[in-house]
């Protein structure tokens, strides 16, 4: 079993973005059901981006879900519309490989690491990358199987595809206006006032929120707990 780093450069949705604002480096997790995108420069160069916002919903035929600017960093989440047509990540499910998230992009590169179980299965993947762009592998290490979780141990779609909208946007909010801080930074009433909703209405939502995650990482910390072995 391989872990391999590859730098791309395609003209797919993504990668053509990075393109087009060079001096933005950004990150990207994908679950299938959004994509969520961490962007990062100058004030300017963000303005610029913040205003494209709408040609990338166009461009991926989808519509933002979440927008947050705070300093040198655009985050933004987008209903995902990829597929095997315009998404590298989904290239290599398709072809039976893990992906690692985040992907990283910079200057109209895609920098991409995959899980190879099998060397047929990425060099389908390779060759389907060389039809749309260019592709050079960075790194190539084996990995031993019983390391996989801890590469890959906890997705997107575990932690929040049982997260309605309304309680993404008001966790999200709650973490950047310092409401989990010690101590905290905020409280709940004037969290609720940001969204002009009561404050037990924006409890039961944070509530709901944290518990569905806590659901999703539970697993693994049973597996952390196990690994300790007692360990104070």
């Amino acid at each position: 079993m391989d872990e391999i780093e590859m730098d791309l450069e395609n003209d797919l949705p993504f990668c053509k973005l990075s393109k087009d604002f060079p001096q933005v480096s950004f990150y990207r997790w994908c679950n299938s059901a959004i994509d969520y995108l961490e962007f990062y420069g100058n004030k300017e160069d963000l303005d610029s981006l913040e205003k494209y916002v709408p040609e990338i919903e166009k461009s991926l035929n989808t519509n933002s879900l979440y927008r947050s600017r705070s300093g040198g960093r655009l985050s933004v989440i987008l209903s995902c519309r990829c597929n095997v047509s315009n998404s590298t990540i989904r290239k290599a499910e398709h072809h039976n490989l893990m992906w690692k998230a985040p992907v990283f992009y910079n200057g109209g590169h895609e920098k991409l690491s995959v899980i190879s179980p099998r060397s047929e299965d990425f060099l389908g993947l390779f060759k389907d990358l060389e039809d749309v762009g260019k592709v050079r592998i960075t790194k190539k290490i084996e990995v031993d199987p019983d390391l996989v979780r801890d590469i890959y141990s906890i997705s997107l779609s575990d932690l929040f595809s049982d997260l309605t909208e309304k309680q993404l946007r008001y966790l999200v909010s709650a973490y950047h206006n310092g409401y989990f801080d010690v101590p905290k930074r905020t409280n709940i009433v004037e969290l609720a006032k940001q969204f002009n909703i009561s404050y037990s209405t924006l409890q039961e939502h944070l509530e709901k929120a944290v518990n569905k995650i806590m659901k999703g990482i539970e697993p693994y910390l049973t597996i952390a707990l196990q690994m300790m072995g007692g360990k104070e």
